[in-house]
């Protein structure tokens, strides 16, 4: 279990009819070095005139760390359920392991390695409910915070209302904290329309992840909406 995760994905690919994956293309750090891993893969396929989710969760093990290797032109519609699932999995197994985490993997073109974001605290709500509703129905939990919603888009980034774009969003998200947030500490809440790609939702990820600091926090919890379920969301 200790040998190196390229290692074993090349094996895989060549022990199961040469599958392929194509990992997420990050320029952001991550850890990584992991061991006492095991794997899940997730695989783009396409049937007929439907892109659907091929799943591989047979060499996962409950006492290790769970690697996902999730293919980039996935959309969160497709593997959000499953990915659902196999963190109840992870966590409720009879034989579950303390210590052990759930955790994403990309290729980072910094330092050309393969690199791995955890994401075991993240809870998906799926109702087609954005953030700054859930904030106005607890308002109590937040109001200690400044809180910032941001909604992604297959063609938009918003930092609440506002429409940004997408190769500055990590400058302009900064400057916005910088000079709204009055001494106060940032929430910041994200919103990921169903449709985005895994690679794009990665990409917002890691890049965020890469701001926390005792100023900036993220709300555990992450909303993946339906933009036709929610009211005058203009969120295409």
């Amino acid at each position: 279990m200790k040998k190196t995760l390229i290692i074993l994905f090349a094996f895989f690919i060549l022990g199961c009819d040469k599958k392929e994956i194509k990992l997420p293309t990050i320029g952001e750090k991550g850890l990584q070095e992991l061991h006492n891993h095991s794997q899940v893969w997730m695989f783009f396929e396409i049937k007929g005139t439907d892109t659907i989710l091929n799943l591989n969760k047979k060499n996962t093990i409950s006492t290790t760390h769970w690697v996902f290797n999730v293919d980039k032109r996935l959309s969160l519609k497709r593997i959000i359920p499953s990915i659902i699932t196999l963190q109840d999995k992870h966590a409720n197994s009879i034989h579950a392991k303390e210590g052990m985490h759930n955790y994403f993997s990309y290729s980072d073109t910094i330092s050309q390695q393969l690199s791995f974001l955890e994401f075991d605290n993240i809870l998906f709500k799926t109702d087609s409910l954005e953030s700054k509703q859930y904030i106005k129905s607890n308002s109590g939990s937040y109001l200690n915070y400044y809180n910032i919603n941001l909604r992604f888009s297959p063609s938009k980034i918003w930092i609440n209302e506002t429409i940004i774009d997408k190769n500055e969003f990590k400058s302009t998200l900064l400057e916005f904290i910088q000079f709204t947030s009055e001494g106060k500490q940032t929430m910041l809440h994200l919103n990921f329309n169903q449709n985005l790609i895994y690679q794009d939702y990665l990409f917002y990820k890691t890049m965020i992840s890469n701001l926390k600091s005792p100023t900036i926090l993220v709300n555990n919890l992450e909303f993946i909406f339906d933009q036709n379920k929610v009211p005058n969301c203009g969120c295409d």
